[in-house]
This record gives C-alpha cells, structure tokens and sequence, in this order.
C-alpha cells in the first residue's frame, strides 16, 4: 500500500453508489425515499462525479443494509457494478485490450473512483493473488464494504469480456457467516472466512482474455482524462501531505513542533504556517487528527495503550487516555468495547 497520501481525506466518488440504487430498485425500493428516511438529501448524493466523504458513504450502505434486511448486502450490491459505476475508471477499463490491461489500469487509476481500498498485488507462480487494505486513517467500516468491492471487480471481469471468468481463491478477515451459499454464487471458488487479509486470487492466465469493446482511439482519450484527474488530486493540499508524512515519520517524538517540521523542510515558520492556511489547515489540529486516528486504528487492532502511548508519542499511558477521551469522548477502553458511533 502507498502511505503517500495518508493526509488525503478519504472519499468515494458518487457513481459507486448507482449501484447501491440499482439494487434497491430491484427489491422494488425508492431511492429517494430511503435517502430521505436516513436524513440524506438525494441530489446531494447524484452530482455527476461529485464526491463524499467516506463517513456519509459508509452510512448510507449501512443504513441500506439494514433497510433491506439483507445480510448479504454488500455481495449484491456488487452484483449491478456496470462500466458507469466506476466513473471514467470504468470507461477506460471497458476499451483495453486485454483484462490484464484493463486491471493495471484500475490499479493505477482506483482513486478516480475512491481511496478507502487499496490493493497490492502479489504473484505466485502462475497465480496473481490481490490483498485489499484500507489506510491507516480510515474510519471502521463492516464486512459489506470489502464485499461490495470484491463482487464489483467480478461483476465488472465478467462484464467486460463478456466470459463467466471466476477467482481462484476468495479470503476475508471476518468470521464465517451461518451461511456461506450466496458467497459461493457470487465468486464460484473457495471462500475463506477468519483469514490474515481480505484477498483475492485469479489465474495469472486470465490477462489475456480480450475486452468485448476494446478501441484503442477511446483508451487514449479516456487514460488522457484519467490522468489529468489524478495530477490535479495531487497539487491539492501539497504541503499538507508533505507535513503529514513527516509527523508520521517522527510519531514517537513527544515534543514534535511546527517548528521542528519546518526546519526539516527548510522553510520558516511563518511560510510554513502561510502555504498550510492557504490549504485550509492549521498544524496543531493536523497533529491531532493524526494521532486521534492512528489511536482509534490501533484501538480496533488491538493495540495496548501502552504500545499506543510510545507509538504516538505521549509521556505516559495517562496522558494519552486524557487525550483520547478529549478527542472521542470516551476513553480507550469504551470505544475498544464498541460504545463509539459509526461517525468516530
């Protein structure tokens, strides 16, 4: 996973959740109307390649989730994952040669469509096994996100080459359901459940399938789009992910000050402070924000507080708790138990 953009706020673009509503369609369900029963504008929701942030997203998929009393949500949610789902990401996939292409580019291309999951790729003589993380500032999320992305990707493989391709492996870290058969439709392969990573293996071979609608002339036009989508990500907040990556690097430093970041980037002070106002951040909340983060992350890994306490650099475990609690409300033990709100 690339920690580069761990200052990034995580969002998901809008088309993802055309989806969701597809779905509640077919279960004869008006959009709108669970949009508005859960306090969600629908046209806040609609814009054209607008974005949410990753809170409002995974509480609506939450919600719909209960909504439809479906326990396997997410997994049929993926099931309507059409080329259009996926922005411009989907367009450009839809005219590469071949599924090898078309998945590099989704690799390369996945933040067009959101930043919540990553996916690193290992190859094992002739199989390509794909491990899916999330990073380290995401909020807790359940079994429905990483489902509704893994069925998406099958759904899209099967859409564009127009061929019934199956994985060769599924895994996922959560506990095995009472029932595992609408896992087994959706994926055709092995699922395993109480795993190290939530993954997925396919037969290296499976790259050369074609794409039904390859057209060289689209790609290009499309992967120009692509491109210039993600370069104007990146000049947003520049100094912020730079000051970010640095706080990260020296985390365990309990007397880490604007001052000493600023030196480290051979910039004043004040120069500093200016180019991170014009970004709309102020240092000592970005501090914060970090920390409270990472701590809720290593809170739900498991984590001592004391480990955590060194990790984040406080004097003592004291410290810390009185921190945490001034951040979140609670203290470490209350939202290790699940006494935090999904927004947390």
């Amino acid at each position: 996973m690339d920690n580069s953009n761990e200052s990034e706020p995580i969002s998901v673009c809008v088309t993802v959740l055309s989806q969701m509503f597809l779905y509640l369609r077919s279960k004869n369900i008006d959009a709108d109307e669970f949009l508005l029963s859960i306090g969600v504008e629908p046209d806040s929701v609609k814009a054209p390649d607008s974005r949410i942030p990753i809170e409002m997203y995974l509480y609506i998929q939450e919600s719909a989730a209960e909504y439809t009393h479906d326990p396997c949500f997410g997994l049929h949610m993926g099931e309507y994952a059409e080329a259009g789902s996926w922005s411009i990401l989907g367009y450009l996939m839809m005219n590469c040669a071949t599924l090898g292409e078309a998945m590099e580019k989704s690799g390369r291309y996945s933040r067009i469509i959101g930043n919540l999951i990553e996916a690193t790729a290992h190859l094992r003589f002739t199989k390509l096994k794909l491990v899916f993380n999330t990073p380290p500032h995401a909020p807790k999320m359940s079994r429905h996100c990483f489902e509704s992305t893994f069925s998406s990707l099958v759904r899209m493989v099967r859409t564009l080459t127009g061929k019934p391709l199956n994985p060769s492996e599924v895994t996922f870290i959560y506990p095995r359901p009472e029932s595992v058969s609408e896992y087994e439709r959706v994926f055709c392969c092995p699922v395993l459940f109480g795993q190290k990573e939530n993954s997925m293996t396919v037969e290296l071979a499976l790259g050369k399938t074609p794409i039904l609608m390859a057209n060289p002339e689209l790609l290009a036009y499309f992967e120009a789009f692509a491109q210039d989508f993600i370069t104007n990500i990146d000049r947003q907040k520049e100094f912020t992910r730079a000051v970010t990556k640095i706080i990260l690097a020296h985390l365990d430093d309990e007397s880490l000050t604007i001052q000493k970041v600023a030196r480290e980037m051979a910039l004043s002070v004040r120069t500093l402070q200016k180019r991170l106002e014009d970004e709309g951040v102020v240092f000592s909340d970005l501090l914060k924000d970090i920390r409270e983060k990472l701590a809720k992350k290593y809170l739900r890994e498991d984590y001592t507080v004391e480990q955590i306490t060194y990790l984040l650099g406080f004097s003592e475990p004291s410290v810390f708790r009185k921190a945490f609690k001034k951040w979140s409300g609670v203290t470490p033990r209350e939202y290790r138990e699940g006494t935090y709100s999904l927004a947390n």
